[in-house]
């Protein structure tokens, strides 16, 4: 959620026009991220301003009639932030329930059943996961989490020792076959995203919805 889209901005009639101009399209806005610098939400000297921007956009995804919003928030395993991802997660969770919007939490430095752990503890019915697979170390790593995994962002990669590189869909070591047959045994339902940050644009995305309807197509068969 970009400046374009800043809830303090965005007025009621802009928010009337993109609902009817989108739905014109006949198409649907699936979710609304929080696309916060750094640590998302656990930043210590911003965190207030940030936790109000959040609830800023639930509203606006309340406006906008889009079911769900996406909040970066991480620093649980840090003992200087720690204490404080654990408050935030609680806020987060209060205000995804207050709103009866569903909350996708990511965090690309934890485990996804170490948080998926994190969430249940809350008992917070409108709080979910969010995983990419850039940060997905096996298809398997998916499993413990699987239940509260609600969209997963589908990128191929290539991992070393300073981190990964994107490349076309089918050219990394993301097994996408493996990958959505054990979504699609777990309880969730997820939506699926796909996602190219390279210089590629368009074409890259377009080759990764061709490759990811291929994938698809096997399964169902």
């Amino acid at each position: 959620m970009g400046s374009e889209l800043d809830p303090r901005e965005f007025s009621a009639s802009a928010r009337r026009h993109l609902r009817h101009y989108v739905s014109g399209l006949g198409l649907s806005l699936d979710a609304l991220a929080a696309d916060f610098p750094g640590p998302g939400l656990v930043d210590p000297a911003d965190a207030d301003r940030r936790v109000d921007h959040f609830r800023r956009l639930l509203q606006l995804c309340r406006d906008l009639h889009v079911p769900r919003a996406i909040v970066p928030l991480g620093g649980f395993d840090d003992p200087r932030t720690g204490e404080l991802a654990g408050e935030l997660l609680e806020v987060v969770a209060e205000s995804a329930a207050a709103s009866e919007i569903d909350t996708l939490v990511v965090d690309p430095t934890q485990e996804p059943a170490k948080l998926a752990d994190r969430l249940r503890r809350l008992g917070c019915p409108q709080l979910h996961l969010l995983v990419d697979t850039a940060f997905l170390p096996t298809a398997s790593a998916l499993d413990p989490a699987g239940d509260l995994v609600r969209s997963l962002h589908l990128r191929d990669v290539r991992r070393g020792p300073g981190g990964f590189e994107e490349v076309p869909f089918g050219q990394g070591q993301v097994d996408f076959v493996d990958l959505l047959a054990r979504l699609e045994a777990g309880a969730a339902a997820a939506t699926l995203a796909i996602r190219h940050d390279g210089r590629d644009g368009v074409d890259a995305l377009r080759q990764g919805r061709d490759y990811m309807h291929q994938v698809i197509g096997r399964l169902a068969r």
